[in-house]
């Protein structure tokens, strides 16, 4: 066995897989996920053509691990179900489990990304309402997966380490009825999220699609603070978002008076409608220059810091 099989194994059995080699094959089992390695320490395509054409039938992952560095489009160009571990992400992996012996906690790795077990089911929330099915939970649907995402962050941070965390969002609908002067004067209404980590509201689009699981391994993120304190949040962003003062203009037969009142909803009158608990979906991306997320959701880049000089 060589060396590159040697570390790679030593990857696979730090996830409990059992390791054994056919031929110059690599072959990995857990549970039911299986895995077979192609290991070329120099990229050789006729080895990969021969590789992919042997193991099409294979019902799990096929691996390519090579200590050269190859572009997300040349994985991409090998189909559904093979992946290139190439030298920087082997070296994480690496990292990765003297890390875990350390601090003894498990992390996210690439063996992860081949061995989730759940499929996905796309729903509509018009449809789970039409089948009468009450869902607390829902998460939204990415529209970018790994692939997607490796290429956009090797285009700018040099991403190496990629995963997938769902950020658990408190819904609300609500209903308000602006005053002046103890004076109703119009309603307004809206739909604001709560982020059950860092207590932030923020505005919700609706009409979002919705899976009741994912095929892409994640790390959910479990909610902070519960549905009543989420709702209190969600009750003080309406007061502050239509509180406003209004100029109202008196006629005082010598003078013309200008005042100004304020128009506000009253806190007690506020009605909200719970929406439920819904993950969105985000991709954290460590890179050689810096780190980035990204909505998973919408594929918008949510922040991007790089590293200094």
């Amino acid at each position: 066995m060589t060396s590159l099989k040697r570390v790679i194994s030593e990857i696979l059995l730090s996830r409990d897989f059992q390791v054994w080699e056919e031929e110059d094959f690599l072959f990995g089992r857990k549970e039911e996920t299986e895995v077979v390695f192609l290991v070329l320490p120099d990229l050789d395509q006729d080895q990969v053509s021969r590789f992919l054409e042997r193991f099409s039938d294979f019902k799990g992952s096929r691996i390519i691990v090579t200590l050269e560095e190859v572009s997300p489009s040349y994985e991409e160009s090998l189909g559904e179900g093979t992946y290139i571990w190439d030298r920087e992400a082997v070296e994480h992996e690496i990292g990765r489990t003297r890390l875990e012996k350390v601090m003894g906690e498990p992390d996210l790795g690439l063996v992860d990304e081949i061995s989730a077990d759940d499929y996905p089911r796309v729903v509509s929330p018009e449809q789970l309402e039409d089948a009468g099915i009450e869902v607390g939970e829902r998460i939204i649907r990415p529209i970018i997966d790994m692939a997607d995402v490796k290429e956009i962050s090797s285009q700018t941070i040099g991403g190496f380490r990629h995963r997938l965390e769902l950020v658990p969002y408190y819904v609300f609908n609500y209903s308000a009825v602006l005053h002046l002067d103890g004076e109703r004067m119009l309603s307004k209404s809206g739909t604001l999220s709560i982020n059950a980590l860092t207590r932030s509201v923020e505005p919700w689009q609706g009409g979002v699609e919705t899976v009741l699981v994912l095929e892409l391994n994640h790390k959910r993120l479990e909610p902070m603070i519960d549905s009543e304190e989420a709702e209190i949040l969600a009750r003080e962003e309406v007061v502050r978002l239509h509180t406003y003062e209004r100029e109202l203009i008196k006629d005082e037969g010598h003078a013309t008076v200008m005042e100004r009142k304020q128009v506000s909803p009253r806190i007690e009158d506020i009605t909200t409608e719970a929406m439920g608990l819904y993950y969105l979906p985000v991709w954290c991306v460590e890179g050689v220059h810096g780190v980035m997320i990204i909505n998973a959701g919408t594929g918008k880049i949510i922040s991007e810091d790089y590293y200094r000089a």
